[in-house]
């Protein structure tokens, strides 16, 4: 029987070295997991169950705990993987390397980084001006709120890819590809909030146009205003309030006849009064 090598004390030890194609009992885990990853409505941002799935995969083969990565550990972005940058480091730790952080500013991150049995490290830097001249930095994105963070999770990603490259296989630090591909997350975020700022306006148009449908032309000035006594009163937001309203169609236009003739009674009594005196 052949016998294997002795583990050297300078040889780096894996925790997890899974092979490349998971087995029929590893996807049927997997399955049950995204399943109910995506039934406990918990992973919206991750997507659908394939999605969840994918990420999953993603980090088996980086050693990464799937729960880990779910909960933000790791990223897919347009086929690309982004790992977050305390995942990164716990990975090149793990894995049996070191790093000290030699200065950490909003100006300047320098990283110097140590292979397990190697005496030779490596030093790497990343500044504001490195992502200034990426064109990096935007008002309002996380270069401007967030720098010393920034430049170490960018100072992270070049030394890793340098020399921790078996460890974090073809990944980038979180954000690095959808800052240079898709915009800042920032940016991106901001889009996102106007696409369903102007979906909410739309669905508002809709209700409104709905609501006003339901009263002849003559009372559609007054259903207004009998609307926005009603969001005054309950303090609704008027889209909710034409939901709530609409529910039972009969039973308001029966409140708004009953509203109108108060309404009307109000504006004659002074009228009758005046003619009176």
């Amino acid at each position: 029987m052949e016998t294997l090598p002795a583990v050297r004390p300078n040889d780096t030890v894996m925790t997890y070295q899974p092979s490349s194609i998971p087995s029929a009992h590893e996807m049927a885990v997997f399955t049950t997991m995204a399943n109910q990853a995506v039934a406990s409505k918990m992973y919206r941002g991750v997507g659908d169950q394939a999605g969840v799935m994918m990420i999953m995969l993603a980090a088996r083969e980086l050693g990464i705990p799937p729960m880990q990565a779910l909960n933000g550990g790791l990223h897919i972005i347009e086929g690309k993987v982004e790992i977050s940058a305390r995942m990164m480091s716990a990975m090149i730790r793990r894995a049996g390397h070191d790093f000290d952080i030699i200065e950490s500013t909003d100006e300047i991150c320098v990283l110097e980084g140590r292979r397990q049995g190697k005496e030779k490290p490596l030093r790497v830097s990343y500044s504001i001006q490195d992502a200034q001249r990426a064109g990096l930095v935007k008002d309002k994105g996380g270069w401007k709120k967030v720098p010393k963070d920034m430049c170490f999770a960018r100072a992270l990603s070049r030394l890793a890819r340098q020399m921790f490259s078996d460890v974090i296989g073809i990944g980038y630090v979180e954000g690095e590809i959808r800052e240079t591909k898709l915009g800042t997350y920032e940016q991106q975020k901001q889009v996102e909030e106007q696409i369903a700022e102007e979906a909410l306006g739309n669905e508002k148009a809709s209700l409104i146009d709905e609501y006003q449908l339901l009263f002849d032309a003559e009372d559609r000035q007054l259903a207004g205003d009998f609307l926005s006594m009603i969001c005054k009163h309950f303090e609704w937001e008027t889209s909710y309030a034409i939901k709530n309203l609409l529910q039972d169609k009969p039973t308001l236009l029966g409140k708004f006849g009953a509203w109108k003739a108060r309404q009307k009674e109000k504006e004659e009594r002074p009228a009758t009064e005046v003619a009176t005196v």
